[in-house]
């Protein structure tokens, strides 16, 4: 039997831009035009209800909102003058095809963190590979627009 794969639909929806959008009025023209037709069990989405908003979904030229702070639960003591002073959190407005490299850099001009370290920026728990956009990390990890996208680094 067919059934609906998520994570594919998402890939393919980041893939092609306006895809989604198009997806969501084909959908609400449908039902617009058979009132009677009923999705069993449906979400507002499978009526065309949602915004790529609402989803979550980004566009690479869109701003995202994001706060950094300094991770605690190092495995690796970081050298004490790298140690922000207080722990504070940074909010930062940037381009969501951002990579996390280019974050770590300015991380790093910031803090006047050494060439010899490596500043690591994290979801939660989870290392971030360099190469990862923000509109990537919106898309991989569970962030709706609830608030800022929360990101942590380490020394």
């Amino acid at each position: 039997p067919l059934r609906s794969d998520k994570t594919l639909q998402d890939i393919v929806y980041k893939l092609v831009p306006g895809l989604f959008k198009d997806e969501m009025k084909r959908r609400r023209d449908f039902y617009a035009a058979y009132p009677v037709a009923e999705v069993p069990n449906g979400s507002n989405e499978d009526r065309g209800e949602v915004s790529e908003q609402d989803k979550g979904n980004l566009t690479d030229d869109e701003i995202v909102s994001l706060s950094i702070e300094f991770y605690e639960g190092s495995r690796y003591p970081t050298p004490l003058p790298l140690r922000p002073q207080k722990n504070g959190v940074r909010f930062l407005r940037c381009p969501a095809a951002m990579t996390v490299m280019h974050l770590a850099k300015f991380l790093r001009n910031k803090m006047d963190v050494p060439s010899k370290y490596k500043v690591e920026v994290l979801y939660e728990d989870e290392p971030l590979k360099e190469y990862y956009t923000l509109m990537d990390i919106t898309y991989i990890y569970p962030w709706r627009r609830n608030g800022p996208l929360p990101l942590k680094y380490r020394v």
